[in-house]
């Protein structure tokens, strides 16, 4: 239970640290062509997929189910309610924000349905690193 808890909680400070900060920038720097602004995702997405590697290689796989869910989550949630229904920010100031949020969207579902999937399959095995 505690791992479950303790994944849930990585994910949403993933999302919430690395997906909603006011301005997109980079180390200071303002991303203000598109390129940059893709750059700045490119990189949040790499860290994020490290992130999930450590979770997978170094904990138990509900830690890694959970951290999956909850980045799913929150990434199909929180554009859907955030994003598009308060229209309170985007993930980019430009044109190219819809598509990365609607692949967010679907990835996200996508991760919930593989985590929700692979917890159900070990939930009655011995946890194991």
């Amino acid at each position: 239970m505690f791992s479950r808890v303790l994944s849930f909680l990585i994910g949403i400070f993933l999302i919430d640290y690395w997906f909603h900060t006011g301005n997109v920038q980079a180390f200071g720097f303002e991303a203000e062509t598109m390129a940059e602004r893709i750059g700045a995702l490119v990189f949040t997405g790499a860290v994020t997929l490290l992130i999930f590697y450590l979770a997978y290689r170094f904990f138990a796989r509900s830690f890694f189910n959970g951290v999956i869910f909850a980045a799913g989550f929150f990434a199909s949630f929180d554009i859907v309610v955030v994003h598009w229904l308060f229209n309170l920010h985007r993930l980019t100031d430009g044109p190219e924000a819809i598509y990365f949020e609607v692949a967010l969207v679907i990835l996200g579902i996508i991760m919930i349905v593989f985590s929700l999937g692979n917890e159900k399959k070990i939930k009655h095995l011995p946890e194991s690193t």
